[in-house]
């Protein structure tokens, strides 16, 4: 048995499998990408550390305040009156913390000990909507940075980075997430308790470098000429084209006009090869009712849409596509340029591929897939 086959005999098949199939079943390959797996969460891991321990002090010092502890004499996870309807629970997670700091040492539940040794789902429990007018109160405090200086946008902030802690913490597989959308959520949270520590931490931070390292990324990006095709896109979140041109499955659309290519890149979410252009045949999809034709009637607002401003009748195959706010929509920081002057020199002619991954980490066309 060769080394790589006793490793991923070691390490186990159902582990490895993911990374089996990105590599094609090259072992080696795997295993490599297992390896950058690894680097990539514990990088991770070390923004997610400082996050924490940001976010903790933040909440304590605003509810020690809240809570006039200095005059009280008591910490305001004893008082029921800062903690309202949830008292019970946060008394709960308390004492266990307690159990287990004195299991290590009997003087060792002293206060900071307690709040560094409560979990992350403890902190991100006070954003919840049982905590609102604490929240008004005092919280927003910890978070002045906040949008709008709503709650739920730390919470929805802090629920996807603590669904992402815990695949960290279980080994699991990053190959399918967008880690730099993980990273830009935990900076951000660190930017809205404190614009300087953002900075701080982005220039320490790893992730960005270990990124761009890994060992092999599926080609699951079409990129399309799109003179005409992105200001369509922008407008009604489709992309058309001929009926017979052939493309092969994709997960992403890119669009390269100006010379560029745009940084909304957005998923696939349905394609239909043969459509009618026409207005009747826009009517007809777009009267349609119920759940199971809400792609018709996205596909008759597009045709309606496109006929408005000159693109003719005829047939056409259709992409609908997401746009900003859907989980599987991507955006770059900034568009990628492409360098190349002279006639024939553009990026795409008709249409090419590349990795997600390449357009997320490229600063001209030059470096992509």
């Amino acid at each position: 048995m060769s080394s790589g086959s006793h490793l991923v005999a070691l390490l186990s098949s159902d582990r490895l499998a993911p990374y089996l199939r990105e590599a094609d079943g090259d072992e080696a390959l795997a295993l490599r990408l297992y390896e950058w797996n690894t680097q990539i969460s514990a990088a991770s891991m070390e923004v997610l550390a400082y996050l924490e321990v940001l976010l903790r002090n933040a909440i304590d010092r605003e509810l020690t305040k809240f809570a006039d502890e200095s005059r009280r004499g008591l910490p305001w996870f004893m008082l029921p009156s800062v903690n309202g309807p949830s008292h019970n629970e946060i008394t709960t997670a308390v004492e266990t913390t307690r159990g287990r700091l004195r299991g290590i040492s009997p003087r060792r539940d002293a206060r900071g000990q307690i709040i560094a040794g409560l979990s992350f789902g403890f902190w991100t429990a006070f954003f919840k909507a049982p905590y609102e007018d604490l929240w008004r109160s005092a919280l927003t405090y910890a978070l002045p940075g906040t949008p709008s200086g709503s709650r739920k946008n730390v919470i929805v902030a802090l629920e996807r980075t603590r669904k992402f802690r815990n695949r960290l913490a279980h080994h699991d597989s990053l190959l399918a997430q967008d880690i730099l959308l993980e990273l830009d959520t935990m900076l951000s949270l660190v930017e809205w308790i404190d614009p300087d520590a953002r900075i701080w931490l982005d220039g320490i931070q790893r992730v960005t470098k270990v990124y761009t390292e890994r060992p092999v990324a599926p080609v699951d990006t079409l990129v399309v000429p799109a003179g005409l095709a992105w200001p369509l896109y922008q407008s009604t979140s489709v992309y058309i084209c001929p009926p017979d041109r052939n493309f092969r499955p994709a997960d992403y659309m890119a669009f390269y006009a100006d010379k560029e290519i745009k940084p909304e890149v957005p998923a696939i979410l349905h394609h239909r090869p043969n459509v009618v252009w026409t207005s009747a045949e826009a009517a007809r999809l777009q009267g349609l009712a119920g759940d199971t034709h809400k792609n018709d009637r996205k596909i008759g607002k597009a045709i309606t849409a496109s006929l408005s401003v000159g693109w003719t009748h005829g047939r056409y195959q259709v992409f609908l596509l997401s746009s900003g706010g859907h989980p599987k929509h991507l955006t770059l920081a900034k568009p990628i340029p492409h360098l190349s002057t002279g006639r024939g020199s553009a990026y795409v002619q008709r249409h090419r591929y590349t990795t997600h991954h390449s357009l997320e980490t490229a600063t001209s066309t030059d470096e992509l897939v």
